[in-house]
């Protein structure tokens, strides 16, 4: 996982901490912004172990989760705008699917086994 990810995953974790409190209008509860935070560090311990696009549609989850809390708006705006910028950060390569192969049972030069040719010339009476 590039360092760009880590502090991605960091500064959400930071904007969550920064916007919760103990029963003061309009921040985030820390219970929540707790468990918020923690999804954040799963997000980067998934990618860190090479899922990608589960990290990716956890950090969605994440950013509709906190778009979604009923706080302060400036609360809420600047930590939708930390989930936003996980996940941007995270850049999954696109996946590749190989065609499949057909496999020409016929020996290269396509002159029987062996690649010999048959005794008494080709077969095409040439």
């Amino acid at each position: 996982m590039g360092a760009g990810r880590l502090i991605a995953a960091g500064m959400v974790v930071a904007v969550l901490g920064g916007a919760c409190g103990r029963g003061g209008t309009g921040k985030i509860p820390a219970g929540v912004a707790g468990g918020l935070a923690a999804r954040a560090d799963h997000v980067a311990v998934t990618l860190a172990a090479g899922a990608c696009d589960q990290a990716l549609a956890e950090a969605r989850s994440l950013q509709s989760d906190v778009a979604a809390l009923t706080v302060d708006p400036a609360v809420r705006d600047q930590a939708v705008a930390g989930a936003a910028r996980l996940v941007a950060a995270i850049d999954c390569a696109p996946t590749t699917t190989v065609p499949g192969v057909v496999v020409d049972p016929t020996p290269l030069g396509g002159n029987g086994p062996g690649g010999k040719k048959h005794k008494g010339g080709d077969q095409h009476g040439d």
